[in-house]
């Protein structure tokens, strides 16, 4: 019998249309596929049919956390999620998201290394897993609670000790914005998974767990997790913030880990706050503020410039949290969205409800709406981009708000206006959206917050130089274009690819997306990351061979992130047909707008070159070794990542070409 290091052995399957569950080996899955978002894309090619939509019976739910989840690795805890995604636009086609806090870790600890929702019940229910046992229970009585409502509810009636994952009105209501959430704001955002697991009829999943997650070298483990966190906490910008103080004083502010495992008092927005005066309710509210919520308040002087206050904005952030409302469709794309209908005469109220986003009981009858998909709600509820369509009111604009596949932009120069991204350094996540299912978020932080965040832009010369960093980005990534603020289009696509591995290798492990890679630094004398003989961009290789005991090579380690790429790309492909053709969609968010932030270095703004960045696509497409004309795998790639039964599935279908290059 093998002995499970990381993994635990096993996960949940649930058909709630059989009333069945089942336990399952994990063991065909770990070494190839890892955990997390890797194990969901095989699990997907395996058992789900080709072409199904988010609110079919043979869709599946998963929740995978990875092998790092529940141990001691620092920035580990999350957990993924995926299925077939009501967000997405023109196609529903499978997607993911995930979450943070103690879930994850607490699903391992009882026993199971995932959880996979089939079928759909006849009446509410919710599950209950507990010490390598699982039942489904009826949630009549939990139907209709906000999010918050139901974790409570379902504590006092289990007991001390239970981590609840659960939705809202949203949700049960197949809101294609709906959120699934833990504790009070750890959200799987992007998506609508919401909408799935309403679909089901699945109110919520309670765990409580008091089994270990063994380590294979735990002392390793530890002296390796020691390190990391001490260049974490000397060298990583996210380390360097500092709280508001008079927050602190009136709100009891502090430091508030996101993930179970952190380790450091995170500057990049992870915000607790308590005793905060809700001026709609004239309650007092606590809760977490990340992300994207701090910009619920306003951001005087920016394109969110509305003046709702501190307090009414984060009385308007719990709202949505217990609605189990994505707040990145809300604050990137429907509201800006519903301004721009007042400010052109299209539209100055919905419902009999003037739009003036400086008042807070606009947002507040709005959310409601949206969550109970009531007049205007109805339509909002199938998020910004759908919503601008089916109305037909201001698409140009909404266009512009949001980049590709039902998602508002995000490090885009353009539809986001919050993260601060400017040419050429735009190129890399667009070419990473070309290829997506949902915004690239894994990827695209990884170059963007993990590059500009470290540079002179940044930190006004306290941290790496432009040399510094060029040099840095010809070791990973075998060009010094990929940083170089006075280049263009070259360079671009080596970067793109690198950091899709890695977003993937990140959702597999699982571990926190904004810290790694971590790849620069504020204390070395080069600018980049390294700990304990290790470097930086290897960080999670060496907790994961530490936990797992598996000897890989690196090499070997980032083909995983390779392989569940590819595998994704050719679900798409299986299921509706994907091509160049669609991933071109992106090129006219690109050129027909200029970015919003002008390069002090080139010189102004700059508006994409639709040639050049087509051609960018094809070198990416080259380094994946996928086809440059049709943009799909082809059989060799495929199979050098050991996918031939894959492969042989697609030339079947003829969606592919053969070695020899026949017609696709």
């Amino acid at each position: 019998m093998r002995e499970w290091f990381g993994w635990v052995g096993k996960f949940l399957w649930v058909d709630l249309s059989a009333g069945r569950v089942e336990e399952m080996d994990t063991a065909p899955y770990t070494e190839a596929y890892i955990g997390g978002r890797g194990i969901e894309a095989r699990l997907a090619w395996e058992k789900m049919p080709a072409g199904i939509g988010a609110f079919d019976e043979a869709n599946l739910l998963m929740f995978f956390p990875g092998p790092l989840t529940g141990t001691i690795a620092p920035f580990s805890g999350r957990t993924s999620v995926a299925s077939h995604a009501p967000q997405g636009y023109p196609h529903e086609w499978f997607s993911r998201a995930n979450f943070g806090a103690h879930w994850g870790a607490s699903l391992k600890y009882a026993g199971y290394d995932g959880l996979v929702i089939a079928g759909k019940a006849e009446q509410p229910v919710y599950l209950c897993i507990e010490d390598g046992r699982a039942e489904v229970r009826p949630a009549e009585h939990l139907w209709g609670k906000g999010i918050l409502t139901t974790q409570q509810m379902l504590q006092e009636e289990l007991g001390k000790g239970w981590r609840i994952l659960c939705i809202g009105p949203a949700g049960e209501h197949r809101s294609r914005i709906a959120v699934i959430q833990t504790e009070t704001e750890s959200a799987a955002g992007q998506g609508g998974f919401g909408a799935v697991m309403g679909d089901k009829r699945l109110k919520a999943v309670a765990v409580r767990g008091t089994g270990p997650v063994r380590a294979a070298h735990p002392d390793l483990l530890w002296e390796r997790t020691k390190a990391i966190l001490e260049e974490a906490r000397q060298g990583c910008r996210l380390a360097q913030g500092k709280l508001d103080p008079e927050r602190v004083k009136r709100y009891g502010l502090r430091y508030h880990a996101c993930t179970q495992q952190c380790g450091i008092e995170c500057g990049g927005g992870s915000y607790y706050y308590r005793d905060v005066p809700g001026p709609l309710s004239g309650r007092k509210l606590s809760g977490h503020m990340h992300c994207v919520a701090p910009i619920f308040p306003g951001l005087p002087g920016t394109f969110y410039d509305w003046k709702l206050g501190f307090e009414a904005g984060f009385e308007l952030a719990q709202m949505s949290n217990d609605y189990g409302i994505n707040h990145w469709d809300l604050v990137f794309g429907i509201l800006p969205l519903l301004r721009y209908w007042r400010e052109s005469g299209l539209r100055s109220e919905i419902d009999g409800l003037l739009i003036d986003l400086d008042e807070p009981r606009f947002w507040a009858e709005l959310f409601r709406k949206i969550a109970y998909r009531e007049g205007i709600g109805d339509v909002l509820a199938e998020g910004g981009w759908r919503a601008a369509k089916q109305l037909g009111l201001a698409e140009d604009f909404a266009d512009g708000l949001y980049q590709a596949w039902g998602y508002a932009g995000h490090m885009d120069s353009r539809g986001d206006r919050a993260n601060r991204v400017m040419f050429p350094f735009w190129i890399v996540p667009a070419l990473q959206w070309a290829i997506d299912t949902r915004d690239p978020m894994g990827g695209s932080h990884g170059y963007i917050t993990g590059a500009l965040g470290y540079s002179p832009l940044a930190h006004n010369g306290q941290g790496p130089s432009w040399e510094q960093l060029m040099a840095g980005a010809e070791k990973l990534y075998g060009t010094r274009l990929a940083l170089d603020p006075y280049s263009g289009y070259e360079g671009k696509a080596p970067a793109a690819r690198w950091h899709c591995i890695r977003g993937a290798l990140k959702d597999s492990l699982t571990v926190d997306d904004n810290v790694f890679p971590m790849l620069w630094s504020y204390r070395t004398e080069d600018g980049m990351a390294r700990a304990g003989g290790m470097e930086g961009y290897a960080f999670e290789y060496h907790l994961f061979t530490a936990a797992t005991g598996l000897e890989l090579s690196e090499e070997e380690f980032n083909r995983c992130g390779e392989r569940i790429v590819s595998l994704e790309r050719a679900l798409q492909v299986r299921d509706f047909a994907r091509s160049r053709q669609d991933d071109e969609v992106i090129i006219p968010h690109f050129t027909e707008q200029e970015d919003f932030l002008p390069s002090p270095y080139l010189g102004g703004t700059q508006r994409g070159d639709a040639e050049k960045l087509r051609a960018a696509l094809s070198e990416f497409y080259a380094l994946w070794g996928w086809d440059v004309e049709s943009g799909r795998p082809t059989a060799e790639a495929l199979r050098r990542l050991d996918m031939k039964d894959v492969a042989e599935v697609l030339l079947a279908r003829r969606l592919i070409r053969d070695p020899q290059h026949s017609p696709a």
